[in-house]
């Protein structure tokens, strides 16, 4: 039983080492895989923010542009919106006025209208 007991456990020694060996080489087939996907992915990277580059430099001044053209737009509405409120301002202070003569010559009107009419 010694010795069928020995050689059992010399059949383990050499299965673990077999074991131990093929870990090794794929745990460093895997380390080389993922060395060369970051190699990889790092050129990728750098391929795509050379391409990037050019369209961002124009994209920041097309919103650039767009940007003055709504300040100067801005600028120009209020500059409406003054002339408006000062135009409703005028017709405002001068309404009352103007119903006053609105109703007067409307009055006037009807009264000429009647004479020329009864004739």
């Amino acid at each position: 039983m010694s010795t069928a007991l020995n050689i059992s456990l010399v059949l383990l020694v050499i299965v673990l080492i077999c074991a131990i060996i093929a870990i090794t080489v794929y745990l460093a087939k895997w380390l080389i895989e993922l060395a060369l996907l970051t190699k990889n992915l790092n050129e990728t990277t750098d391929i795509v923010k050379k391409e990037l580059d050019p369209l961002l430099t124009e994209l920041k001044d097309t919103m650039h542009n767009v940007n003055q053209i709504a300040k100067s737009a801005g600028t120009q509405l209020g500059t409406i919106k003054k002339i408006v409120s000062t135009l409703i301002g005028f017709f405002t202070m001068f309404a009352g006025k103007f119903k006053f003569l609105s109703g007067s010559f409307m009055k006037g009107f009807l009264a000429a209208f009647n004479l020329f009419r009864k004739k």
